[in-house]
């Protein structure tokens, strides 16, 4: 591929993965949401004050990896965990769930807000339509080192501690629901260990340190810029919206999970510097990061996406007992392959037809704009004489200088 076709494509995908991400207006409204809704959790009345309880995002909205909706105007799914420092010795799931619902319900504003019936581990809050977003906040118990290990800055040779960061939560459909009392025999989540994982496998530059409470403190301000595989996982997630889109002829119950195409592409991500061959290289080998495991209760050989940070959750379980799921993500990797050809293998076509082809893949109003915005930057690169992009930093954005892109022969894609 001609490297001038290559600079074509990268920075129009990198207008595109721009074009998926929320606005800031959206995303300061839904942090002062939260950052209200924990104001309410630490009254003074409240039954959670003695263990200090906090609201965390988590899922894509602290991965920064939340994408808008196909349908303008449908409402965001932001992911939060109400998380208690021990608990008070004789309560049950049933009876923390019911010690936050009823802390949240306190308030009148929020009680008409809960979404009926219950859900099986969270209360969601249904905000008003101007707001575009509904809040599931999950309860959840760590002990008291947490904040310990919480605090701890990490590198990319480092993620010895992840199982640390579990939370115990409840969950409807567990045996023990209305009487264990030992928090330990809950069932275990570790949405923070996960992003350790996840921005270990982000981070370009080795040396680079983050502490992982800055990464999904509540409070935080609005960024724009991303390092390539939070674009590469947008990018895929919105192809997925597009595919299962509610004019398809799919059971949207079944459509692939936001967790398996994380997790996938993050395996399959290999530190590049660049959202293209990031692209081309998540998708090429995320078909062989999918294991099989003969289970013998069965007799069957089943397919597993592992927990990285939780070797004993295979993120397609349901898989087994719902073949609709795993059909419908094997159609979806399937065009996500071809599709993914198509563009690179784009040189010559013209940039009109090369449009149509993104639009039908991506979405007629978020490719116009990654076009335009392509278009744009491309006059400007052109009356100023420059014509190259910036490397180095690992991170995305508008860029007027720097050393053209490396080379890459794009094999493996059918992997």
């Amino acid at each position: 591929m001609r490297i001038e076709h290559k600079d074509l494509l990268n920075r129009i995908l990198e207008f595109l993965g721009g074009e998926l991400d929320i606005t800031k207006t959206q995303f300061e409204s839904a942090v002062k949401s939260y950052q209200a809704l924990a104001e309410q959790l630490t009254k003074d009345n409240s039954a959670l004050l003695p263990y200090k309880p906090e609201i965390l995002p988590q899922g894509s909205f602290m991965l920064g990896t939340m994408v808008k909706p196909v349908v303008e105007g449908s409402k965001l799914d932001v992911d939060l965990v109400c998380q208690l420092i021990n608990k008070n010795a004789s309560w049950t799931q049933y009876d923390l769930k019911q010690k936050v619902g009823n802390q949240i319900k306190d308030n009148k504003t929020y009680e008409k807000m809960i979404k009926k019936p219950e859900g099986r581990r969270c209360w969601t809050l249904i905000y008003a339509e101007d707001s575009n977003y509904h809040m599931d906040i999950l309860p959840c118990i760590v002990d008291s080192n947490y904040n310990i290990v919480f605090e701890k800055s990490f590198s990319n040779a480092e993620l010895k501690d992840a199982d640390e960061l579990a939370i115990r939560i409840t969950d409807r459909e567990d045996i023990g629901y209305n009487y264990t009392t030992n928090h330990l025999v809950w069932l275990k989540s570790n949405p923070f260990g996960y992003a350790k994982w996840f921005f270990r496998r982000a981070i370009i530059n080795s040396t680079r340190f983050i502490s992982l409470k800055e990464a999904i403190e509540p409070i935080r301000d609005f960024d724009k810029e991303k390092l390539p595989l939070q674009r590469v996982v947008q990018i895929l997630k919105r192809h997925r919206d597009i595919m299962f889109s509610e004019n398809s002829d799919y059971d949207l119950d079944h459509k692939p999970i936001s967790i398996i195409i994380t997790t996938l592409a993050a395996k399959s991500y290999d530190k590049e510097d660049n959202i293209l061959d990031a692209l081309v290289n998540a998708v090429g080998n995320m078909r062989g990061e999918i294991k099989e495991k003969y289970n013998p209760e069965t007799g069957k050989i089943e397919k597993i996406i592992e927990n990285p940070v939780n070797s004993e959750e295979n993120f397609a379980d349901k898989w087994v007992k719902e073949d609709k799921k795993r059909e419908y993500f094997y159609e979806w990797l399937n065009k996500l392959e071809e599709d993914i050809a198509s563009i690179i293998s784009s040189d010559g076509i013209g940039l009109n037809n090369l449009q149509k082809s993104m639009s039908s893949q991506f979405g007629n109003s978020i490719t116009e704009k990654a076009f335009i915005n392509y278009g744009n930057q491309n006059r400007i690169l052109t009356e100023t004489g420059k014509r190259k992009m910036e490397a180095g930093t690992g991170l995305l954005g508008a860029t007027v200088s720097g050393p053209i892109i490396k080379k890459h022969d794009f094999e493996g894609l059918n992997g």
